[in-house]
Order: C-alpha cells, then sequence, then structure tokens
C-alpha cells in the first residue's frame, strides 16, 4: 500500500508541478510518508516515475484481457469492445495519462518498451484468436499488432499532440471503424513474414 501510495502522490505532483519540478520531498509530503519510508520502496525520482508508469500500462493491458472475456464475440465484436475497454481507461483520467505518456516518452529504455507493447499484442491476439469466427489455422500475431498499433498510435498521439482528447462517442466510433476495417483487410490478405 505504501508503494501504490507513493506512486499516486508522484502522479498528482506530475500533474501539479510537472517532472522537473517534482521532488522527493514533495511526493513524500502527499504521500504521508517520511523521507526514510519513501527511500525503502524508491532510490530516487526516476524509479518512481518508472514503476509508476509500468503499474498504469499493465493495468490497462488487464483491461484489454478483460475486452475479450465474452463468449461468443466475433472479430468485429472483439475489436469494439477492444477501443472501448482502452478509450475507457484513457478517458478516466486523461490529464494524468497524458503526463503519463509524455514522460515514458523520455524515461523508458527502449527494450523495455518493446516488451511492453509486445506483451499488449499478445493480449490483442489472444482476444481475436477466441473470437468466433477466427479463421481456423490464422496467425493473431501479425493481425493483432496492425490492431493495436492503430489503436496505441491515434490514442498516444492524441495525448502527446491535442489539448484535450476528442469528443468521446464519435471517435470511438471512428477507431472502431478504422481498427475492424483494418483487422477484416489483413485477413482477406496473406500472412506477412512477421518476427
Amino acid at each position: 500500500m505504501t508503494s501504490i501510495a507513493i506512486q499516486d502522490a508522484f502522479v498528482i505532483s506530475l500533474l501539479e508541478r510537472g517532472y522537473e519540478q517534482v521532488s522527493i520531498r514533495d511526493i513524500a509530503n502527499i504521500a504521508g510518508v517520511g523521507l526514510g519510508t519513501l527511500y525503502l520502496y524508491f532510490p530516487n525520482k526516476e524509479s518512481i516515475a518508472a514503476v509508476t508508469i509500468r503499474r498504469w500500462l499493465r493495468h490497462l493491458a488487464r483491461e484489454l484481457e478483460r475486452s475479450g472475456k465474452a463468449e461468443g464475440q466475433s472479430v468485429q465484436q472483439r475489436c469494439h469492445a477492444l477501443v472501448q475497454h482502452y478509450l475507457d481507461d484513457v478517458f478516466a483520467k486523461p490529464k494524468a495519462w497524458q503526463a503519463l505518456v509524455t514522460l515514458e516518452r523520455r524515461i523508458t529504455d527502449p527494450e523495455l518498451y518493446r516488451q511492453m507493447y509486445t506483451h499488449f499484442v499478445e493480449v490483442v491476439a489472444v482476444n481475436l484468436q477466441s473470437a468466433s469466427d477466427w479463421p481456423v489455422g490464422r496467425d493473431p500475431f501479425p493481425v493483432a499488432f496492425l490492431a493495436f498499433s492503430l489503436l496505441c498510435s491515434a490514442v498516444r498521439d492524441a495525448l502527446l499532440v491535442l489539448q484535450t482528447l476528442p469528443q468521446r462517442a464519435g471517435w470511438q466510433l471512428q477507431l472502431e471503424g478504422a481498427i475492424a476495417g483494418g483487422v477484416v483487410c489483413a485477413l482477406q490478405t496473406p500472412e506477412p513474414d512477421c518476427p
């Protein structure tokens, strides 16, 4: 619980002050812990930032896993659920996501980023492959890579570039159409070689 409180305090400080102005003392004060206690969990501000970003991304990955739990859904329904769950999480705390995505670009090691991105694609692949109309024997990874890339890029770019996210209902429909269309197109073409 203390680690989570420290991470939550980091997000509050990040939103209030910006990363450069956040201090360990600020984080400890907001979390309601002493500096000694904070240092038992984290050696520095950078480690708090890295762990916080990973925790938020893991939570988002769990939400995407939930999107594929319903039985009997078609590929199109899975695409709808994927977009809905992703946007539910982002729209719940858009300013925090904006700050964390911006920070992630600066501090995340490229190999760690690749690992996390691959994990998201694997989650989407499992969701798509378990759809009621998924083609038997078709490798889901390349299709999932396309679907997640479209979704992730659209949302991350909106968080990085726009002052506020687009109106939810219309944007969700556009994203669902783009992703479902991309998936259908991918399934109608030969499988690409994907490392």
